[in-house]
Formats: structure tokens, C-alpha cells, sequence
């Protein structure tokens, strides 16, 4: 192999490498974004509730949560991702109580999966299973105006409502 094609590669290895870290980041954005929604979706089911009198006798339950929402110290959904050989898998943690009779410790555990993104191009997926996406892109990040709609928590949906076709 000669300089010129030694060189060539090193570039289009440095050139995917690159691609690789921006859709990264744009799914810590995404996740980021799943967490804001989820975020406001408890204050409103809360403040509904409160406000409806749906359930009277729960109302001093949902005050107490909405001052854990406000003060930072809710347990809500984080959501997180874990890359994979062909995807990154963007998935929630949910929190669950110590369990001293079933022997569990308190903490953050994988949920359920939210969707798939190709870290090669960027495509999200829909969830078929915990291992594996849908047959169809949902949106792909390297297209601006598809990033920009799901960086915004207002149009994403923490249950993934967002990657249902349409």
C-alpha cells in the first residue's frame, strides 16, 4: 500500500469516527429531552389531578411529589443509552425502592427501550424488542429540521408516542 492510500484511509477511518461522536452527542441530547418531557409530564398529571379532585384523598400525595419535582429530589425517569455493535440502545431507568422480603437494594434500573439509533447514520428506529428495532426509520439525525424535532421535549414522548408512524 502506498502513502496516498495509507492516507486516504486514516481520513475515512477519522472521518467515521467523527460522524460517530456527533450522533452520540445528538442522543445525549435526545435523552435529555425524554427526561425533560417525562419531567413535565409528572408536574401536569400531578397538578390535574390536584386541580380535578380525582382522587381527594391522594391530593396532599400529588402536593408531595410536585415539592420533590421543584426541590430536585423526584426519582424520576432518567433515560440513558448503551452502544452496541450497529446500534445505540436509548432506554429509561426507573427507580425502585428497597425491597428488604425480596432482596432488592434501592436504585436506578433498565427499563424498557425507547428506540434504536444506527450509530453509523444517525437513523432512529422504533422498538421491536429490548434487542432489536422495527423494520422502518422513524427520523434520522443528520437531517437538522428531524434533530431539531426531537431535541425539543415538546415533541418528543417520554413512552416513545413519537416514533409511531403516522
Amino acid at each position: 500500500m502506498n502513502t496516498v492510500q495509507t492516507l486516504t484511509n486514516r481520513g475515512q477511518i477519522q472521518a467515521k469516527r467523527d460522524i460517530q461522536r456527533r450522533i452520540e452527542d445528538h442522543v445525549a441530547k435526545y435523552c435529555d429531552a425524554l427526561e425533560e418531557n417525562f419531567k413535565q409530564h409528572s408536574i401536569n398529571s400531578y397538578k390535574r389531578n390536584i386541580q380535578e379532585q380525582r382522587f381527594p384523598e391522594n391530593t396532599k400525595y400529588y402536593e408531595e411529589r410536585l415539592a420533590e419535582i421543584e426541590d430536585g429530589t423526584a426519582n424520576l425517569y432518567k433515560f440513558d443509552y448503551q452502544v452496541g455493535k450497529k446500534y445505540i440502545k436509548v432506554f429509561n431507568l426507573q427507580y425502585e425502592e428497597a425491597n428488604d422480603y425480596l432482596g432488592r437494594k434501592g436504585g436506578y434500573r433498565a427499563g424498557s427501550v425507547t428506540a434504536f439509533i444506527d450509530k453509523n447514520t444517525g437513523e432512529v428506529y422504533k422498538p421491536a424488542s429490548w434487542k432489536a428495532p422495527a423494520k422502518h426509520v422513524r427520523f434520522d439525525l443528520r437531517i437538522i429540521k428531524e434533530r431539531e424535532f426531537l431535541h425539543n421535549p415538546a415533541n418528543t414522548d417520554w413512552s416513545g408516542g413519537h416514533l409511531y408512524m403516522r
